[in-house]
């Protein structure tokens, strides 16, 4: 039997500029197929992989967060924390993305075209960020080798960090470069060739992962992060997005929004989630929000489901929702979220805690725009947003600004996202931060009443690497970052 080479093998070359193809190829198979393919044709494939790979890790990662919930079927097991492999997540960004742009770095780099390669290296950064952010420790250093090496072994997690930053330091300087030769135009499916826009996305995600790191030093984290935000967006309209249409669905249209018309439903909002914005868990605010994030249809309230429980809730996440339209942008890293980063790194560097009060006039106004950013991107009135930012629990003054009021609007902004995942593992599920956080109800015994912390490894992997045996853990066990 031939063995299947994905993770590590040679590059699986896409073969169509459209980002509605998939199809893969392995170059050993067949001499008729072509070996090589442009770089204005691989570019947009894996543009459209890496928002996939949003959509993919986020459908799993936002259960374990509580913004999502599963019905009976489908992802259940997951949110009840039961024997957690998110196999796709790890063969999305292995198999249909890092092969390929590593490819596309290299060959760039051969071809002297410094915005394909600084492109390149985000793309790197965004997808091995999001596969040590689920897993730990990932094959890095010694993957991508091709038949030298189709057994590599697992970096840790510090490494992979570290290699983060060297990539996107690396990214901004070849994308600061003049052009030479040949350069990315309609072909950047989410800036449009704009170097100066990637060069914000790029400070943004140093930004993100270095306030990751709030657990190994929250002040030196928090004024790393800030020190890169002075390079950051400057608006909604640097947004890191992929905007669809209808030849090419949004996936949460695709594969959630959907089944809701056919009575196919999988997930939807987490009972914590719509409490948190509905008036529930903060008596007398109402967030102005709720209609774009959730369909309700003729219901009084706003109903999500308790975790775990696999009950239904009087919500859909569907094509009336923000998120969920054919056309909507599939969001990876936004001006809301920047804001927030800053308002939390402003807070913390200032010597805030879990348990202070009160913080700086630049925090303050941090956490004021990233609402009002936000609320423009989804849609709200002038009007309702005014009315919410006038709300006394919202207008607090930097007086009395609280690290639970800049996480409540990060959880919020940060909707559908992986880093939901990030932050609340960073703060430890903390109710006191995330109102109504609670563990899923008929949770696995063998969690031993404990939060998630990781995925563990896809039972493939297990039978084609050897090298991963050896950093299985336990779901519970916390990641480098998370220590």
């Amino acid at each position: 039997m031939k063995r299947l080479l994905i993770q590590y093998g040679l590059p699986l070359l896409l073969l169509s500029g459209g980002i509605s193809c998939k199809k893969l190829l392995d170059v050993n198979d067949n001499p008729n197929k072509p070996t090589s393919v442009t770089l204005g044709v691989l570019l947009p494939s894996v543009l459209e992989a890496t928002a996939n790979n949003y959509y993919t890790t986020a459908s799993s990662t936002c259960l374990f967060a509580g913004q999502l919930a599963s019905y009976s079927g489908g992802p259940l097991n997951n949110d009840q924390h039961r024997n957690v492999r998110l196999s796709g997540v790890f063969n999305a960004i292995y198999s249909n993305t890092l092969n390929n742009v590593v490819f596309l770095v290299k060959e760039a780099n051969r071809q002297q075209a410094p915005q394909y390669e600084g492109i390149g290296k985000v793309l790197l950064a965004m997808n091995l960020g999001l596969a040590t952010d689920v897993f730990g420790n990932i094959p890095y250093s010694q993957a991508f080798k091709g038949a030298e090496n189709l057994t590599p072994a697992y970096d840790k997690q510090q490494d992979i960090y570290a290699a983060i930053q060297t990539l996107l330091t690396e990214a901004v300087a070849l994308l600061q470069q003049p052009p030479a030769g040949i350069r990315p135009t309609s072909e950047d499916l989410f800036y449009g060739g704009s170097a100066a826009k990637w060069i914000r996305a790029a400070n943004v995600l140093r930004a993100r992962y270095a306030l990751h790191l709030t657990k190994k030093g929250a002040v030196a984290a928090a004024n790393q992060a800030l020190g890169f935000l002075t390079g950051g967006f400057t608006s909604n309209a640097d947004d890191c997005q992929l905007v669809y249409n209808d030849r090419n669905f949004n996936p949460w249209y695709r594969n959630v929004a959907i089944g809701t018309t056919t009575g196919n439903f999988t997930i939807t909002h987490s009972k914590k989630l719509l409490d948190g914005m509905n008036g529930t868990a903060y008596p007398g605010l109402v967030d102005p929000r709720l209609p774009f994030i959730a369909d309700k249809g003729t219901a009084a309230t706003y109903t999500g489901i308790i975790n775990g429980s696999g009950i239904s809730g009087n919500t859909l996440l569907n094509a009336n929702t923000y998120y969920a339209k054919i056309a909507s942008p599939l969001i990876m890293i936004s001006f809301a979220e920047q804001k927030l980063i800053e308002a939390e790194a402003a807070f913390l560097a200032n010597g805030g805690t879990v348990s202070s009060t009160g913080s700086t006039a630049a925090a303050y106004n941090a956490y004021l725009a990233a609402i009002g950013a936000h609320m423009d991107k989804v849609g709200v009135a002038a009007t309702d947003k005014a009315t919410y930012l006038a709300n006394p629990q919202v207008s607090v003054t930097a007086a009395n600004l609280t690290l639970e009021h800049i996480l409540r609007e990060k959880f919020i902004a940060l909707y559908l996202n992986p880093e939901a995942w990030v932050d609340v593992r960073r703060y430890d599920y903390n109710a006191s931060l995330f109102r109504g956080m609670a563990l899923p109800v008929n949770q696995d015994p063998a969690m031993g009443g404990q939060y998630i912390r990781r995925s563990q490894y896809p039972l493939e992997e297990l039978t084609r690497n050897p090298n991963v045996n050896a950093e299985e853990k336990p779901l519970t066990e916390k990641l480098w970052w998370d220590q």
